[in-house]
């Protein structure tokens, strides 16, 4: 990739995070432009660019493909993107997802909570149910469940 087209190509970030045993840490990954259509860029992390500027094998292009990621260039302030080019977007994008985590978190453990609250936990012992058990639960109920 020359040098001089790689600079013209804007970065795109991307928040994630890991957890370890001092807590959660949340990182900013920088991806670099690998290729580019009419309408979108293939974007790459460190490993994926170092396959592009190292020595070419024969399974260097399929090992590309695979790990690249494609964002549209039109577009960047609406809508789900896995990067952006704006690191305040990239952390809006990552509260967003983070928001929808909890949303899914809390829907299990509520299921959770209503299956252990109804039969017991393991060490309990239950009555078998002959036919679908329903079992109620505020939380379950007060969704929108108008929408299906």
């Amino acid at each position: 990739m020359p040098e001089e087209t790689q600079k013209a190509w804007p970065d795109h970030f991307r928040y994630i995070d890991t957890i370890g045993p001092d807590g959660l840490e949340v990182h900013c990954i920088t991806y670099q432009v690998i290729g580019e259509t009419e309408q979108c860029y293939y974007i790459g992390d460190t490993h994926t660019c170092d396959l592009v500027k190292g020595p070419q094998y024969s399974w260097t292009a399929e090992a590309i493909k695979k790990r690249r990621k494609r964002v549209l260039k039109e577009g960047a302030e609406w809508g789900r993107r896995f990067a952006y080019t704006d690191k305040a977007l990239a952390l809006r994008s990552y509260k967003a997802r983070k928001s929808w985590q909890m949303k899914h978190a809390q829907l299990s453990l509520e299921r959770a909570k209503a299956a252990i609250g109804y039969f017991g936990n393991a060490q309990v012992e239950s009555a078998i149910p002959d036919a679908a058990v329903t079992i109620p639960n505020e939380y379950i109920q007060g969704l929108n469940w108008e929408d299906y």
